[in-house]
């Protein structure tokens, strides 16, 4: 297989990461590999739970770079971007009830991360978590979606020796943005079992982030949105920093909160 080949072991070896020279689904042909998902279930992880034991057997790592194309790194020589966050401290927001609204609340009980970012609009969370942040400030929803974006893509190696690795060219996901006068409050929303998605990979936040470079004025706050079943942690990180003209992957830095938010949903009306 591919990591047993001398081309593949010199690239690591010289530079830290191999770069495929064709997508996933030519790598599967060359190798005779009857994959029994989509590249995306091979490519796209979201946590580094769920990177392949061979790799992690060797200390690498697989990134997907877009179109079904991906590169593989040396966690030894470039830090992995995927964050161990924790629960242990935080601080309370408290759920708001509007009773013009109780007809909705039920609609709300289900996994779906979508829901969830709106069950915090129409709960008043956002009120709480921009005042926290900003003060009184005015806020808007903003886009979110999908995006076919392209960007350079750098990464620290050991010493600090920040270098280019690939160019991403593809689909990148938002789940949802807050814009104030000053700041854009980017999520990343996953809704899970408890005590799952706190390996979160930076990629999902910083793909997206992307997009919104050219508005210079505002600074970009990502947040990462996880729930789990009745409560909503909200870890908030410092203000995003492109690196020349792209992204820097693994700067840890930007990767631990400033601080992180706890939501404790009821779960019937009565409850409020």
């Amino acid at each position: 297989m591919l990591v047993n080949e001398k081309d593949f072991q010199d690239q690591i070896q010289k530079k830290g990461f191999f770069v495929s020279d064709q997508s996933f689904k030519g790598f599967t042909k060359k190798y005779n590999f009857t994959p029994e998902q989509n590249t995306a279930s091979y490519l796209s992880l979201d946590f580094w739970s769920y990177q392949p034991d061979i790799l992690k057997e060797k200390n690498l790592y697989i990134l997907r770079t877009g179109g079904g194309n991906f590169i593989i790194l040396d966690n030894s020589q470039f830090t992995k971007p995927y964050l161990d966050l924790n629960t242990s401290k935080y601080s309370k927001l408290t759920p708001q009830y509007d009773e013009e609204f109780s007809d909705l609340l039920d609609s709300f009980n289900t996994r779906q991360e979508n829901a969830g970012l709106e069950q915090l609009n129409i709960l008043g969370v956002y009120d709480s978590l921009v005042k926290e942040l900003f003060g009184d400030e005015k806020w808007h929803i903003g886009p979110r979606g999908n995006k076919g974006s392209k960007f350079r893509v750098y990464a620290n190696k050991k010493e600090n020796d920040v270098q280019l690795i690939y160019n991403f060219d593809g689909q990148e996901e938002l789940d949802y943005t807050i814009w104030t006068k000053d700041h854009i409050l980017l999520f990343e929303a996953k809704s899970l079992t408890p005590n799952k998605g706190l390996d979160i990979g930076w990629h999902k936040m910083a793909y997206p982030a992307s997009r919104f470079r050219k508005y210079e004025k505002y600074k970009i706050i990502p947040i990462y949105f996880l729930k789990w079943n009745d409560v909503i942690h909200l870890f908030v990180f410092p203000e995003f920093k492109f690196h020349s003209d792209g992204i820097l992957l693994n700067d840890q830095d930007l990767q631990i909160p400033t601080s992180v938010f706890r939501i404790d949903l009821a779960t019937t009306i009565s409850d409020f």
